[in-house]
């Protein structure tokens, strides 16, 4: 039939390694001997090298320290008004503890988790107040510290809508 070898034929009849028509090493080592800068060279760019890293260092330095210049001066105007922001949340939060339902719905056993919250809500009001003391300008401390005081007034607001008596549990308040 067909008299033409196959191909796996064709490889087993080719040998296993093949050897290079010259020695190929000398050029190798010729190579590698040149590619090795001279000493004297390597102590110019070594020095040259650290006066680029000194100044780099030098120039981050300064930079942070003008940073931390304009961030210690706060403006007087975001305290007072940063000041006057926290007394009005105060005076709603004692309008709102000055109703007629708040001392009673804080004496019921089911409002113990909102009474947790609050507290929670005030201790993170405060500290986030204090946070934004020594940087007026952070937007995200604005709008956290304004949500935080958001939501104590929701929960107050929950607080003195909850039912005066609890007639499942006989609990008069």
């Amino acid at each position: 039939m067909n008299k033409q070898p196959t191909l796996e034929q064709l490889i087993e009849q080719l040998p296993r390694e093949k050897t290079p028509e010259r020695d190929l090493w000398p050029e190798i080592a010729a190579r590698l001997e040149q590619s090795q800068p001279p000493k004297a060279a390597k102590s110019t760019n070594g020095w040259r090298n650290l006066a680029i890293a000194c100044s780099l260092l030098l120039v981050s330095l300064l930079g942070y320290q003008g940073l931390q210049q304009t961030q210690s001066r706060v403006d007087p105007q975001m305290l007072a008004m940063l000041e006057q922001l926290q007394y009005q949340h105060q005076q709603q939060v004692k309008q709102l503890e000055a109703s007629v339902n708040f001392g009673q719905w804080q004496k019921v056993s089911m409002t113990t988790p909102l009474s947790r919250g609050i507290d929670e809500l005030r201790e993170a009001a405060t500290q986030i107040f204090q946070a934004l003391k020594q940087d007026p300008t952070d937007q995200q401390l604005w709008q956290l510290w304004l949500w935080v005081q958001q939501r104590e007034i929701e929960l107050l607001t929950r607080g003195e809508q909850l039912p005066t008596q609890l007639d499942q549990q006989g609990i008069s308040i």
